[in-house]
């Protein structure tokens, strides 16, 4: 069984992600992040999946936006930067 949370973190500063082709601005970015269940323990217990980040289309530009995995890392170190 998976479980996914969603979130909103504030990025403060345009940035660029290890796996992106373009610079992204500063706002708010909704994060999900999917968890599996480790087997049959008499405890829930969980591991990280996947980490995904929405990027909504280029202004004035018609699309749906694109959805990228990114390092739980890097995320941590865009939103740690964006608090300073």
């Amino acid at each position: 069984m998976n479980q996914s949370k969603e979130s909103i973190v504030r990025i403060d500063r345009p940035f660029r992600l290890s796996n992106g082709t373009r610079t992204y601005p500063a706002g708010d970015y909704e994060i999900t992040t999917e968890h599996e269940q480790l087997g049959d323990f008499t405890f829930e217990a969980f591991r990280r999946v996947s980490t995904r980040i929405y990027l909504p289309p280029v202004s004035g530009q018609i699309g749906i936006g694109e959805i990228l995995e990114i390092d739980p890392l890097e995320l941590e170190n865009l939103t740690s930067k964006a608090s300073r």
